[in-house]
C-alpha cells in the first residue's frame, strides 16, 4: 500500500470562530517598490465576513456581531466555506468613504445618513472551506478578484501594482484618508502587525486614548487631552487636540459616563477651567502636524473610534522601506481609485 499524500494547506476544514485580522504598520513615507501592491485604505470599521453551514457571520475585531448594528448587511450572499477580510464603510455625498457618517448610523441615535453601508473586501482568507492564509497575498488577491462576489452591497477594490507615491498624491486629490502597501509575496498571520502591511496616511494620523475634555462654559467640548500607552500600560500624556464646534456637544455628552476623579496620565498634566478627566475606556481618531518633545504638534479630534482598544494607542515606530523611481504618471492610478470606490466620486 502507498500512503495518500495531501496538501495540509488545501484541506478542508472548519470555518474559524474566532480570526483576529491582520493588521498594517506605519511607513515613513509613501514608497514605489516591486515588492509590494498598493490598494486603498478605506475609514471604515474593519470585519470579517464568513459564511458556513450555520449562515452568515459579520464580525468586528474582537470577534462582536456586526449585524445587529449594518442589518443592512444579512443580505450578502457569499458560496459556504468562504472568508473575506475588509471593511464596512459609508460614504459622504461626493462618493468617499466618511467614519463621521459610519459612527453616526451605528451610535445611539442611529441618524442614516450617506450612501452604504457596504462590505468593500480586500483578501480572500478561505474559500471552498479551505484555508487560503499561508498563500501569497497575489494568489489570494487574484482568486478573490476572479470570485466575481461583487453586488450592490459588496464591493472588491482593485490595486497598483509598485508605485506608491503617484498613488498616493492621487488619493490626497481625491481627499481620501490615504493607502496600504502589502508585500505581494506575503501570508495572512492572524492577530499581527506586521512590516508585509504598511499604511500611508494622506495627513498624519494616530489612534489615542481620551484622557479627558476641556469644556466650554455653555456645554460643548473644545479640547480633547490625548494620551499614548507604554509598554508597562501606563498612559503618558500626549498633547491636545482641537475639537471643531460642530462636534463639541455630541462628544460632551457622548462621554459623559466616563467621567473620573483623577487624571488617568502617569505624566503631569497642567489644570485649567473647565477641565473633565475620564476614564480610560475611550479610542479617538486624531489627525495632527507632527511631535514635538513627545507631544503631538496641531492635533485635530476626527471622531471616536467604534473599534478602539487601548493597546491601539501607542507610538508606531515608522518603518523605512527603500524607494524606486515610480514606472506610472498618475492616469493609472487615478483610474485605480474610481474604479475601486464603490460610488462614482465628485
Amino acid at each position: 500500500m502507498h500512503p495518500t499524500l495531501i496538501d495540509v494547506g488545501e484541506a478542508t476544514s472548519a470555518l474559524p470562530r474566532a480570526l483576529t485580522p491582520m493588521r498594517p504598520r506605519l511607513a515613513r513615507r509613501a514608497f514605489n517598490s516591486p515588492e509590494y501592491i498598493f490598494e486603498l485604505k478605506w475609514d471604515g470599521i474593519r470585519a470579517l465576513v464568513a459564511r458556513d453551514a450555520t449562515g452568515l457571520r459579520v464580525t468586528d475585531r474582537g470577534g462582536g456581531d456586526l449585524l445587529p448594528a449594518v442589518p443592512e448587511l444579512r443580505e450578502l450572499r457569499l458560496p459556504e466555506g468562504t472568508v473575506l477580510d475588509g471593511e464596512i464603510v459609508v460614504c459622504d455625498s461626493r462618493g468617499r468613504p466618511s467614519h463621521d457618517l459610519l459612527a453616526g448610523r451605528l451610535g445611539p441615535k442611529a441618524a442614516k445618513r450617506g450612501r452604504g453601508p457596504i462590505f468593500v473586501a480586500f483578501d480572500l482568507l478561505y474559500a471552498d472551506g479551505r484555508p487560503l492564509i499561508a498563500r501569497p497575498l497575489a494568489e489570494r488577491r487574484a482568486r478573490l478578484l476572479g470570485a466575481g462576489l461583487g453586488s450592490r452591497i459588496l464591493a472588491v477594490p482593485e490595486h497598483l501594482d509598485d508605485d506608491g507615491e503617484p498613488f498616493l498624491e492621487v488619493v490626497a486629490e481625491y481627499g481620501l484618508e490615504g493607502i496600504v502597501a502589502k508585500k505581494r509575496d506575503g501570508r495572512y498571520v492572524p492577530g499581527t502587525r506586521t512590516a508585509d502591511w504598511l499604511k500611508c496616511h494622506v495627513t498624519p494620523r494616530a489612534d489615542v486614548v481620551v484622557g479627558g475634555l476641556v469644556i466650554e462654559t455653555h456645554g460643548r467640548a473644545r479640547t480633547v487631552l490625548c494620551g499614548l500607552r507604554g509598554e508597562d500600560g501606563s498612559i503618558a500624556f500626549a498633547g491636545d487636540a482641537y475639537v471643531p464646534p460642530y462636534l463639541g456637544e455630541w462628544l460632551d455628552v457622548a462621554t459623559r459616563d466616563f467621567a473620573a476623579e483623577r487624571s488617568p496620565f502617569a505624566t503631569p498634566v497642567a489644570l485649567r477651567d473647565g477641565l473633565r478627566f475620564l476614564h480610560p475606556r475611550l479610542v479617538a481618531i486624531i489627525e495632527y502636524a507632527g511631535l514635538e518633545s513627545g507631544e503631538l504638534r496641531d492635533a485635530r479630534f476626527r471622531a471616536l473610534r467604534l473599534d478602539g482598544h487601548l493597546d491601539d494607542c501607542r507610538r508606531d515606530t515608522p518603518v523605512e522601506v527603500p524607494s524606486y523611481p515610480p514606472h506610472t504618471t498618475s492616469d493609472r492610478p487615478r483610474l485605480i481609485v474610481l474604479n475601486s470606490l464603490p460610488f462614482p466620486v465628485s
